[in-house]
């Protein structure tokens, strides 16, 4: 018999399964609604006669016990086999002698933890644990959350572990790997001493490390663990092995910072929560949650530390999922990562503890990244000014480029183009400076292209070539009419006819790379207007850009009212409209700062909404 067919023989798949899943007796099997996608019908099957199991809905998977683990648990075969080879009590035997002793380090390093975990639970327990009871109950964290979470107390008295744990047979290099002791010039000394302790499980449930809290006036808050052969810090999420069907459940999942966050959370009902405990999310943390959900929700503190986490963080989901291929073809982007806003100065624990409703409708609003990223961009630029409004564009331009679902990229094209003032077709061409993030991959709007002559607009290049043609009709320009040309060549262009004396060649002031450009352009010109005379060529001129400027007006009507929707998003219409009022009024009174720009704008639309419908050609 093989090792795999000893393995199967001795763990019972109904066991197995039914410590996650919920199964009902259905004749000679067992049947549940399937763990891996939502349904109302149960339709996962387990058949205990051929200790199998299968899901007959979305799913269309199954197999044994390894096929089950795998599953659930997103590991390989091996690691599978390793899993349940120590479940069903079998010492798995390695062809490679390096990496047999390195598994039996490993092993080794979490028997240590686990003995370790077991004597600081007994601690806590102990009247020497007096105090850190207290500060458990200080901190709303029941004698059930202790439980779950494992939570225990290591004692102020130094060697006590040590002597426990070699009593065990554990050697002190053992101890030092597992980072329970440290090496110093005195000898070794227990690492945690005083302090609340938070076992750290890897997603296979195994007890690799520890953090300790302070109780008493530490100035180190948290003590974790060395890099060991167990605990890599960016590999692991604290909290996943509880929250692990929960999440599934829930259809996404919440990372917080602390572990207290993530005790908090479960206690209230919010079980889908796990803990990058502390630093900012890696990839590596993705790939242990991409499985359960591609729908991510950041709770970190609202501070300046947390937001920038919280950036860093958005980055890492968005590249992890798109180099992984875990969101197909990135269509649902700004649905798959979202941000509970939580309110200034509070903490994802304290405020699920003493506002536990605020804490669930804040995670069911839980808003768009991108609606997100946008806030903080807008307030960290200065969008009174041309060169923070081009900033805000630069920030935000490669971040929209990248989404696919046209109807999602269109709608952030026009929010931020309302924000900088500038047509919606300025923020699809623009493009990342060079160093910063790639431009869009295929498949993204057919309308962001790059700038060129593709991209000119028709009337106004005809102005400049009227120009070209007939000096009388240039004169007729005056000396804003530069400001009408959008197009950097065609503006030095007519800039050049504008300024040169009647018999100068303008086309010779022009810079080298323009003049091809402009000869070309004259000659063209000639060609199409030798019908017109001077008088005929003023007149179109004038005709064109009285045109023009009907159509910037327009345009920024149509800004202005973008501006005001955005504005409305975030600000009720009531206090808006009352400030727009006062504002046209010119009442003495105060208004609030936040709501002028609101108002301003909303006053701007109105007058120009008269002035269009006043005259048939605005300026």
């Amino acid at each position: 018999m093989s090792v795999a067919q000893d393995i199967k023989a001795r763990i019972d798949i109904v066991d197995l399964i039914g410590e996650s899943v919920q199964l009902s007796k259905s004749g000679s099997t067992f049947k549940a609604r399937c763990p891996f996608h939502n349904e109302r019908t149960p339709s996962f099957v387990v058949d205990p006669r051929r200790q199998s199991w299968r899901c007959y809905g979305a799913c269309s998977d199954g197999g044994d016990v390894f096929a089950w683990i795998e599953k659930r648990d997103n590991i390989d075969f091996r690691a599978a086999l390793k899993l349940l080879a120590d479940r069903a009590g079998i010492r798995l035997q390695s062809a490679n002698p390096e990496r047999a002793a390195r598994e039996r380090l490993q092993r080794r390093l979490i028997e240590a933890n686990d003995a370790a975990l077991s004597w600081w639970r007994g601690l806590l327990d102990d009247p020497a644990g007096d105090h850190a009871r207290d500060y458990i109950a200080a901190r709303g964290i029941s004698p059930e959350s202790a439980a779950a979470f494992e939570i225990g107390y290591a004692d102020g008295a130094d060697g006590d572990l040590q002597r426990h744990l070699g009593a065990l047979g554990f050697r002190t290099e053992e101890l030092e790997q597992a980072g329970l002791v440290v090496i110093t010039e005195r000898g070794p000394r227990d690492r945690f001493r005083d302090r609340l302790m938070f076992p750290i499980r890897n997603s296979s449930g195994e007890c690799v490390g520890f953090s300790g809290r302070a109780l008493g006036d530490d100035p180190a808050k948290y003590v974790n663990p060395p890099e060991s052969p167990v605990f890599q810090k960016r590999a692991l999420l604290y909290g996943l092995h509880l929250a692990r069907s929960a999440i599934r459940e829930a259809g996404f999942v919440i990372v917080v910072e602390g572990y207290t966050d993530v005790v908090s959370a479960r206690a209230h009902g919010s079980a889908n929560v796990v803990a990058s405990m502390g630093t900012a999310l890696t990839e590596s943390q993705v790939a242990l949650i991409a499985p359960l959900a591609s729908d991510v929700r950041f709770a970190l503190d609202a501070d300046a530390a947390g937001q920038a986490a919280t950036r860093r963080g958005i980055d890492t989901v968005r590249h992890a999922f798109d180099a992984e291929g875990f969101i197909r073809g990135q269509d649902r982007l700004s649905a798959d990562i979202r941000i509970i806003q939580l309110p200034q100065g509070r903490d994802p624990d304290e405020l699920i503890r003493e506002q536990p409703d605020l804490w669930n409708r804040l995670v069911a609003d839980a808003v768009p990244f991108l609606d997100f990223l946008l806030a903080q961009a807008s307030a960290r630029h200065d969008l009174s000014q041309p060169r923070g409004r081009a900033d805000f564009a630069d920030e935000l331009a490669p971040v929209v480029h990248q989404i696919r679902d046209e109807i999602i990229q269109t709608d952030y094209i026009h929010r931020i183009a309302a924000l900088a003032q500038v047509a919606p077709a300025a923020i699809a061409r623009r493009r990342p400076r060079q160093g910063a993030e790639s431009p869009p991959r295929s498949g993204t709007r057919p309308d962001a292209q790059p700038s060129g002559p593709e991209r000119r607009d028709k009337i106004q290049t005809t102005l400049v070539a009227l120009a070209a043609f007939s000096r009388p009709a240039a004169q007729t320009l005056d000396g804003d009419a530069t400001g009408l040309i959008d197009d950097a060549e065609d503006r030095s262009i007519l800039s050049a006819i504008l300024a040169a004396e009647p018999s100068a060649d303008w086309i010779a002031a022009l810079p080298e790379p323009e003049r091809a450009r402009a000869a070309a352009l004259k000659r063209d010109a000639a060609r199409s207007f030798a019908h017109l005379n001077d008088e005929d060529a003023t007149a179109a001129a004038t005709e064109i850009t009285a045109r023009i400027r009907e159509l910037r007006s327009r345009e920024h009507l149509r800004l202005l009212s973008m501006q005001v929707a955005e504005f409305d998003r975030s600000l009720p219409h009531g206090p808006v409209a009352l400030a727009a009022a006062a504002l046209d009024r010119g009442d003495d009174a105060p208004l609030d700062p936040d709501l002028l720009p609101a108002a301003d704008a909303v006053v701007q639309v109105r007058d120009r909404a008269v002035a269009l419908h006043a005259s048939p050609n605005p300026s």
